[in-house]
């Protein structure tokens, strides 16, 4: 079942103050995230900025690990938390890299981790004041969603056959080519086949609508702030780190990318 949570309604406040002024105040010391684990050379990605709605600005922290594990924290400045929306739209941002650099392993992982959390439930959830934390972990034995937003969580060839596609919806070798990186991943999977229905708007936000099931609405969106990496990578598409500036955080040294 697709989880949808709401916290308690609060009426309208000012507009809270941007929070990415200090673009780097999410990776403090006294913010625990329960998902990054003991080995220091497991590749991790953490995204963070804000969400915004209208006159809100919510300040969200999403950590991907590289075992099936992800969370998000957001700081309510709004009066809900609509976590399949917020997840599509961090999607849809990765989905843009994605397509950019179809061979990049970050954007891609970050794709796939957001649609698979925002098509499953949480194994766990929190509130403290303002904050809202959801953790998820792919150990837990959840049926994976329907359809190809169950085939891409696994798949870094489809997704990445996705967004070659994406850069130019006219290529029919290319519509050809994700076809059948779909079709293999279902066949490798004994899943059913899954397609892009017809009516799917071929853009990052119209593909994430599909995948999800959920329209981000008119007016949210995301504004990214900073990309955090630590660990080893994979040679073949790993982010560059090459000078980047090195954020300590949970007792790890994190590259920041921007």
């Amino acid at each position: 079942m697709r989880f949808r949570e709401y916290a308690t309604y609060r009426p309208p406040q000012p507009r809270t103050s941007a929070v990415v002024d200090d673009q780097h105040r999410r990776l403090r010391d006294d913010i625990v995230c329960g998902i990054i684990g003991d080995d220091p050379a497991a590749p991790r990605a953490c995204l963070y900025g804000e969400i915004r709605n209208d006159l809100y600005l919510d300040a969200f922290l999403l950590v991907v690990a590289d075992d099936g594990k992800l969370e998000y924290r957001v700081e309510r400045g709004a009066g809900s938390v609509e976590i399949e929306r917020d997840l599509g739209l961090i999607a849809a941002h990765a989905l843009e890299q994605l397509i950019d650099d179809p061979d990049g392993r970050l954007a891609n992982g970050i794709f796939r981790a957001a649609v698979w959390a925002a098509t499953t439930s949480p194994a766990g959830t929190r509130t403290s004041g303002l904050e809202w934390t959801a953790t998820f972990d792919d150990t837990g034995g959840r049926p994976a969603a329907p359809g190809l937003a169950g085939l891409l969580p696994a798949d870094r060839h489809l997704a990445r056959s996705l967004a070659r596609m994406l850069a130019s919806p006219v290529d029919l070798a290319a519509r050809r080519d994700f076809d059948e990186a779909t079709d293999t991943a279902a066949a490798l999977t004994g899943r059913p086949g899954a397609r892009l229905g017809p009516a799917t708007v071929l853009t990052p936000a119209g593909v994430v609508a599909a995948l999800t099931g959920a329209e981000p609405g008119p007016g949210r969106s995301a504004g990214i702030a900073g990309l955090a990496v630590t660990g080893d990578w994979p040679a073949d598409g790993a982010p560059t780190v090459t000078g980047a500036p090195v954020q300590h955080w949970h007792g790890l040294d994190w590259h920041l990318l921007f």
